[in-house]
C-alpha cells in the first residue's frame, strides 16, 4: 500500500511557494535586465553603425577636398614655374645684353689703344733705339 509522506506534501506546497518568490524577485527583474540589456547592445550597434557611416562619409568628403586642394596647388605650382621661367629668361637676355655691351665697350677701347700706341710706336722706336745704343756703349750719341 501506499504511505502518504508528509514530505511530499511539503515539497508539493514548497515548491510553487519558491516558483512564485523566485519569480517575483528574481526572474522577472533578470529578464527585465536581460532584455534592457538587449536593447541597449542593439542601440549601441545601430549608433556604431551609424557613426561608422558618417565616418566614412567624412573620410570620402576630406579625401575628394584634398584631391581638389592638391590639382589647385599643382596648377598654382606650375603656373609659378612659368611665371619664374619667364623672369629667369627675361634676366638671362638682360645679362646677355649687358655682356655684348660691355665686350663692345671693352673691344672699341682696346681699338683705340691699339691705334694710339700704333701711332706713337714710330715716334717712340728711334727713342728706344736711341737708349738702348748708348747705354750698350756706354757713352752718349750725337744727335
Amino acid at each position: 500500500m501506499l504511505r502518504f509522506n508528509v514530505t511530499l506534501l511539503y515539497v508539493f506546497i514548497a515548491f510553487p511557494i519558491a516558483y512564485a518568490i523566485l519569480k517575483r524577485f528574481l526572474f522577472v527583474p533578470l529578464g527585465a535586465i536581460l532584455d534592457q540589456r538587449e536593447r541597449d547592445a542593439l542601440t549601441a550597434a545601430r549608433v556604431h553603425a551609424e557613426s561608422q557611416e558618417e565616418l566614412a562619409k567624412t573620410i570620402a568628403r576630406v579625401e575628394q577636398e584634398l584631391s581638389r586642394a592638391r590639382q589647385e596647388a599643382l596648377k598654382q605650382r606650375e603656373q609659378l614655374r612659368g611665371e619664374g621661367r619667364a623672369h629667369l629668361e627675361k634676366k638671362l637676355a638682360e645679362a646677355q645684353a649687358a655682356a655684348r655691351s660691355a665686350i663692345e665697350h671693352a673691344s672699341r677701347e682696346i681699338e683705340g689703344q691699339a691705334a694710339r700706341s700704333s701711332a706713337e710706336l714710330p715716334g717712340r722706336v728711334r727713342t728706344l733705339a736711341r737708349e738702348l745704343a748708348e747705354k750698350i756703349l756706354g757713352r752718349k750719341l750725337a744727335a
